[in-house]
């Protein structure tokens, strides 16, 4: 398996301290986002893919409280069994696809992205609300991608832009894909439309794979246009 092949720390909307890994097969985006930079300060882990070796080290003395699963797919999971193992952190997932992860996926490339069973402690809906330290991220239910695909939402405060954790809703210049088992264009396109279009053309889009970008970059290309 790839290594953490790529670490970038950034503080894109000025408050919000985010680790962003680049991590296995896939390429997939791995984000660690705490509630502050002390040591001991509360963490969460949006998509625990490739290498659950690198997301420890990446979390150094942070205090892991969440995993946070925005869709069943193999390659955002395969860190899940040992992060969660190793850390106690409670996993969050939609109830649609929590289905999967408590039942656990053979591989589609080999045994290197199996996934084991792993309980979902807590299933969110759309609307409901995590809460980290002093940040409260709210649950956008978005399907398309996956039934139970979800964004997490972290509003804009101090006069700083929000941000969206996408997993494969939205991407730069893209969505993800609907022809997979449990996707849908007309699902996806009301997520689009629906949800993310609701959202500050400010908020900054850290999405599954690729770079970061804006609603409002994506607001014409994509989002409206799907």
């Amino acid at each position: 398996m790839r290594a953490d092949r790529k670490r970038v720390v950034t503080d894109a909307n000025g408050c919000v301290p985010v680790s962003i890994l680049t991590i296995g097969m896939m390429d997939n985006n791995c984000f660690i986002v705490s509630a502050g930079r002390e040591e001991g300060a509360p963490a969460l882990v949006v998509d625990p893919a490739g290498d659950a070796d690198a997301i420890l080290k990446a979390l150094g003395w942070l205090d892991l409280k969440y995993i946070v699963c925005t869709h069943d797919h193999n390659d955002h999971l395969v860190a899940l069994p040992a992060l969660q193992k190793a850390t106690g952190a409670k996993v969050v997932a939609h109830p649609l696809d929590s289905k999967i992860i408590e039942s656990g996926q053979p591989g589609y490339f080999g045994d290197w992205d199996a996934v084991a069973p792993v309980h979902v402690d807590r299933k969110v809906k759309d609307g409901d609300s995590i809460k980290l330290g002093s940040l409260e991220f709210k649950v956008l239910h978005t399907p398309g991608h996956t039934k139970g695909g979800i964004c997490l939402y972290l509003p804009g405060f101090d006069g700083k832009p929000g941000l969206l954790f996408s997993g494969d809703t939205l991407f730069r210049g893209a969505t993800g894909r609907v022809d997979f088992e449990g996707g849908s264009a007309r699902e996806m396109r009301a997520s689009l439309r629906n949800k993310l279009s609701a959202l500050p053309d400010a908020t900054i889009v850290y999405p599954g794979h690729e770079g970061l970008t804006t609603i409002g970059m994506e607001r014409r290309r994509v989002i409206e246009a799907f």
